[in-house]
């Protein structure tokens, strides 16, 4: 990833602009932008962005700068918000291989030779895990649980990995209502041992 310069990106995305670029869809308010926060979720004034101000999430109680918007709204660290900005406003060119979407892979994790992190957030012993019959210790050794934010929140956040086990990033579950009567988690491969 190339160097950002932070202020840059801040003097020339407008909260106006980062909320086209985010795909935000807020009402309106005078001076200020009011709705639903797409990352928690909450009430439809869950989320207020201030023109010049800044913004704050109600929800997880936190605001700040125009990156800080996009790292929260999109679940990645403020320096690759930063450059996710910085392309969809013009600032940077475009490299080939990079994300211009929304994508449960972050940018600069999802390519070859790279390792993205496991979401550190899932809960493992949630209702909408029990409810599908796996345990709490099963879904903590295969990564699996229930996402309270980020871009799979509200569902089951299942680890979508390649044949080496290299995590590729996650689909999140919301309508699995039973498993297999056949199906056993000592037929799952620990993705320890799949590692050529």
């Amino acid at each position: 990833m190339a160097f950002i310069d932070f202020a840059e990106v801040k003097e020339k995305v407008s909260f106006a602009d980062a909320m086209k670029h985010l795909e935000l869809e807020l009402k309106r308010s005078g001076n200020q932008w009011r709705g639903t926060c797409p990352a928690c979720g909450g009430n439809d004034r869950g989320l207020v962005v201030t023109e010049g101000r800044g913004w704050y999430c109600w929800q997880l109680k936190k605001g700040g700068d125009v990156i800080a918007l996009a790292a929260h709204i999109l679940d990645i660290p403020a320096k690759q918000a930063a450059h996710e900005l910085a392309q969809r406003a013009g600032i940077v060119p475009v490299q080939s291989g990079t994300v211009q979407s929304k994508s449960t892979v972050p940018e600069s994790e999802g390519r070859e030779g790279s390792k993205l992190s496991p979401l550190s957030y899932l809960e493992h012993d949630h209702e909408a895990v029990h409810a599908v019959g796996l345990s709490p210790e099963f879904c903590e050794r295969q990564g699996i649980g229930y996402a309270p934010r980020g871009l799979v929140r509200g569902s089951i956040a299942i680890p979508f990995r390649d044949e080496r086990g290299q995590l590729l990033g996650y689909f999140g579950v919301q309508e699995l209502t039973y498993i297999p009567a056949d199906f056993q988690p000592t037929n799952v491969v620990p993705f320890e041992k799949k590692r050529a």
